[in-house]
């Protein structure tokens, strides 16, 4: 084929050519072209070899062979060929065309070589690599594989290039990627192995190399995601793919950015390229496109000073007739997050719920039902003394029941008040028993018409319907009562005291830079009230916020100033719009798990305005623990989703806590099965286990013998002694949910005095992330209000605001957790009280982890905590107290289960009745006093004697008084357990 040289070659017509367009001149072939005249002989057509996206083609025709191609975009058709054209003349044209074309071929591939070695294969070059081998492999295919044979050497070895990659499959780009980082990797092997203090690892060093369009490098705790982002930057610029104004590094507060910016400079000898935060980047963007900097608002930086704004206007819109209505139905009706008892599962989970979020009345007292709290909040609105839950006026007392207590009781009207929680078919929650249920109602009934006592009836399915206290009002009204609601002043002085108006400033305060965070226009603000918990309830809420957003943004533009919500969002609209494109080439972001959409939003449009920048993302979604501030997990575990096809890596060694430490702390995050999966190893390996549980109640010895020193100096005596041979300072924090849990300035300096060999330092688990210690102390772990996982509901507004919530339980707190754990190099502390014990410690213990639960003695008490739940309403736990009478034990979850109970007889330890079925034993193991339960009334027995005789009598026999429960058995008879 090299050398093929035509002088002249014609293709002639066929003999019906010739009779239908006799002036139509043959096709005539050279080297460098053919040629044709139309069928009036007057126009010549040339085209050269090379405009031709593959050689001309033979059809066949009876009327003779017809020549088509294409050129120029235009399919063209030469007809009456002789018909034996294709015999003579196809492989000529083949081989014209080739010689014609191979160049194209040839540069071609050499451009995909080039693409292929000199740089990463991203996915949108092999997108436009596939689309050109595409196109290329149609022009010379399947023609050429019966021609090949007759082509040159090197035209054959580039159609099986071709025919290769056009035939790539993911192994085969894998191969080409994994080739070039291997190249990268040995090319600059000294420099990744002096960048930082110590080389990096094989998986820190391909996270530097690897770049596609989207990256996103999933590093552990204490695997050096730090150290990578620093090496990625120095790689750049030493391998001349970058140059420091190239590079944008993104941290999240200034504080990191100052870090990065010190490490950077320390490790590569450069202060050219400076980390910057996403308001920084705001606002140059802002300044770039208006040429002028905006002035940002002092509340930026004093969250106090925009707390205290708010207040006052909401004091100021408080003076408004229509916004003080408003604002008065919410707090009575809608400031709680309702719940119904039908969706808890035992009466212990529903008291939970209510002591868990502090549900409480206008007047401040905590009742058992939200029908309570709206029949208790519209009685004191409208200027109607009642009782809650007072003594029935007539004694009724049984040895079965105690004396009668009706839900309210209106003492200036003499009406008692009852609320029942049925529903319309008269089922109650599947904690109660229906029958039991429906005979204590009648029991009611019938004892208030004994005694001639009125007592207005109302139902949980009249407060689903929204008609419970128009129910209420209209029934008092029949009665002849007269309303006397409270004049405004009252109820609102009522509300401050309670602090209610100051803790709805400070919720607004907090709403503002959510809403405008969220970018809410009418359809998005359709979409979240719709997904709202409770749709009403957030409609109520938004009317009372929005005249103060609309007073916040007309405080910000009488003054010309900006928030940091308004740099993210103007900026936005900007590099949207294209007023902006993005300079960088490489956008790097540090922290990535921490980000909220619109943070993401930003990165995704400056990638998407400069046609060749990539997007580097660094990020663990197991320490994700910043929702309440707008972050969103899914943006990592869903990273793809987000910003398309991503080259995702791993660092999977971990250089700060041991495999024992690791093991507890990937086992109890990852029962969330949407984190992702990661096999964390530990650098440094011990064979004992290094997370240890310290239970103990406050002011509780061991064996309650002896009074011994609090939990926190027991263990961090327990690292004193562990570190008895060293010479340096172990540093330990002492790590608790919330700041006021751990010890005050005065006793934390107590406790250095006591441990001068130990840097103790206080730090809440949130602002211990980032950090490490040697040793670390949890404290904190209990349930309730401010217990840990928290069990206060968000707010629905707010929550409404913030992304979507994980569909697993305390997803969030789990994760906060494993960063509390996480903190340690050597040693985790664990500090319980199992009689008020967080569900995580109870997981931890009943789940076998790899714990150690005997480095510390422990009462009994601590040790059976399981065996002491209420009796009532199955998950309170027996707490010890002190009356005038003596100690006794009653119901954490009191006063909504007001169950009590005395202690042993002999210790005064808590008793248990699940030890023995139809016994009662003490708990504590040096005791063992066991005794039968009343086999008529359940109550306690206790040894007395008649004479000379002992017997097992009820603790409820009240001699001649009334009642009494006269149950006996003789002593012999009892066999006691062993």
């Amino acid at each position: 084929m090299v050398g093929v040289k035509l002088s002249s070659h014609k293709i002639s017509l066929s003999w019906i050519g010739r009779i239908l367009q006799p002036r139509f001149s043959a096709v005539e072939l050279t080297d460098t072209n053919f040629s044709f005249k139309d069928s009036n002989n007057t126009k010549v057509t040339c085209i050269p070899w090379e405009q031709l996206n593959r050689p001309p083609e033979f059809v066949w025709s009876w009327l003779g062979l017809i020549l088509c191609f294409n050129a120029g975009g235009k399919q063209i058709q030469i007809p009456f060929l002789g018909y034996l054209s294709k015999h003579k003349f196809a492989s000529l044209i083949e081989d014209c065309w080739a010689v014609h074309n191979t160049s194209h071929l040839e540069k071609l591939l050499a451009k995909i070589d080039q693409a292929c070695t000199q740089e990463y294969l991203r996915h949108s070059r092999l997108e436009l690599i596939a689309q050109r081998v595409d196109r290329e492999y149609r022009r010379w295919f399947p023609w050429s594989e019966a021609r090949a044979q007759h082509f040159p050497q090197s035209l054959q070895q580039m159609l099986i290039k071709l025919c290769t990659i056009h035939q790539w499959k993911e192994s085969d780009i894998q191969q080409v990627r994994d080739d070039y980082v291997q190249s990268q990797l040995i090319k600059y092997a000294d420099f990744f192995q002096s960048v930082e203090s110590n080389p990096l690892t094989d998986k820190q060093r391909k996270a530097c190399v690897i770049d596609d369009n989207n990256n996103l490098l999933l590093a552990g705790a204490g695997t050096g995601k730090t150290s990578v982002m620093v090496g990625r930057a120095g790689y750049l610029i030493e391998s001349q793919q970058a140059s420091a104004t190239d590079i944008l590094l993104l941290a999240y507060g200034k504080k990191a950015a100052d870090e990065m910016d010190e490490r950077i400079k320390i490790k590569l000898h450069t202060d050219s390229i400076k980390a910057s935060t996403f308001h920084s980047l705001g606002m140059k963007i802002i300044a770039e496109v208006e040429q002028a900097k905006p002035s940002l608002s002092p509340w930026v930086n004093d969250e106090k000073a925009k707390d205290k704004w708010v207040h006052d206007q909401l004091e100021s819109l408080i003076l408004e007739d229509d916004y003080r209505k408003k604002l008065f139905t919410y707090f009575s009706q809608y400031y709680y997050v309702e719940k119904s008892p039908f969706e808890f599962e035992t009466e212990g989970e529903y008291f939970s719920y209510l002591n868990d979020n502090d549900i409480r009345t206008l007047k401040g007292e905590k009742v058992k039902s939200f029908g309570e709290l709206y029949i208790a909040n519209w009685l004191f609105q409208n200027g109607i003394e009642y009782q809650y839950e007072a003594k029935y006026q007539h004694d009724v007392r049984s040895v079965d029941f105690r004396q009668y207590e009706p839900d309210f009781y209106l003492p200036e009207l003499d009406i008692y008040i009852e609320y029942y929680g049925i529903d319309e078919e008269g089922n109650t929650a599947p904690y109660v028993d229906q029958n039991v249920y429906h005979e204590s109602m009648q029991w009611k009934r019938d004892l208030h018409n004994q005694h001639q006592t009125i007592c207005i009836e109302l139902f949980y399915h009249q407060q689903r319907k929204g008609n419970l206290t128009d129910v209420l009002a209209h029934t008092l009204q029949q009665l002849n009562t007269e309303l006397y609601p409270l004049p405004d002043e009252a109820i609102l002085e009522t509300l401050r005291e309670l602090g209610r108006v100051t803790a709805m400033a400070k919720l607004f305060s907090q709403l503002i830079g959510l809403y405008k965070a969220a970018c809410l226009d009418e359809q998005r603000l359709q979409r979240v009230l719709n997904n709202a918990a409770d749709r009403l309830q957030m409609t109520k809420a938004l009317e009372l916020l929005e005249p103060i957003l609309l007073r916040y943004q007309q405080h910000l533009s009488e003054r010309s100033e900006i928030d940091f919500e308004d740099m993210i969002s103007t900026a936005i609209n900007y590099v949207e719009q294209g007023q902006f494109s993005a300079p960088w080439k490489y956008i790097m972001v540090d922290e990535f798990q921490d980000i909220s959409e619109p943070r993401a939003r930003l990165v995704r449009a400056l990638r998407d305005s400069n046609a060749k920048a990539s997007v580097f993302c660094v990020g663990d979604d197991w320490q994700a623990i910043y929702r309440f501030s707008g972050a969103d997990v899914s943006l990592t575990t869903n990273f793809t989703q987000y910003f398309g096809p991503t080259a995702k890596t791993y660092l999977d060694c971990t250089f700060r806590f041991n495999n024992a430490i690791g093991e507890v702390a990937t086992q109890f995050v990852t029962q969330n099965p949407v984190q992702l999966k990661k096999d964390i190893r530990s650098f440094k390996q011990v064979k004992h286990a290094a997370v240890s549980i310290l239970r103990r109640g406050a002011n509780q010895g061991a064996t309650n013998e002896e009074p011994t020193p609090d939990a926190v100096t027991q263990a961090l005596a327990a690292i004193n002694n562990k570190i008895s041979n060293q010479t340096s300072k172990q540093k330990v924090y002492l790590l608790a949910r919330f700041w006021y849990q751990l010890p005050d300035l005065t006793h934390l300096n107590a406790l250095k005095s006591q441990f001068p060999n130990l840097e103790i330092e206080n730090q809440s688990f949130h602002a211990s992330k980032g950090k490490e210690a040697d040793y670390v102390i949890i404290m904190g772990l209990t349930t309730g209000l401010h217990g840990f996982p928290s069990m206060k509901v968000t707010p629905p507004l707010l929550d409404a605001m913030l992304p979507k919530e994980e569909a697993f339980k305390f997803a969030e707190e789990r994760r906060l957790f494993y960063v509390a754990l996480t903190r340690a190099k050597h040693r985790a502390y664990v500090l319980a009280d199992m009689t008020n014990v967080s569900p995580f410690v109870v997981e931890l213990i009943k789940e076998k982890y790899p714990i150690e639960l005997d480095e510390f003695a422990t009462s009994d008490v601590q040790k059976l905590f399981e065996q002491i739940n209420c009796q009532q309403c199955t998950t309170g736990t027996l707490q010890p107290r002190t009356s005038k009478f003596g100690q006794f034990y009653s119901c954490s979850h009191y006063p909504l289960c007001d169950h009590k109970e005395k202690g042993c007889p002999r210790c005064s330890g808590p008793m248990t009745r699940k030890r023995y079925k139809g016994f009662k034993a003490c708990i504590n193991s040096h005791c063992g006093y066991i005794a039968p339960l009343c086999s008529k009334c359940g109550g306690d027995m206790v040894l007395r004697k008649s004479g000379n005789k002992e017997f097992w009598g009820c603790s409820n026999f009240r001699g001649n008084e009334q009642p009494s429960c006269r149950n006996g058995v003789d002593k012999e008879k009892v066999r006691i357990p062993v």
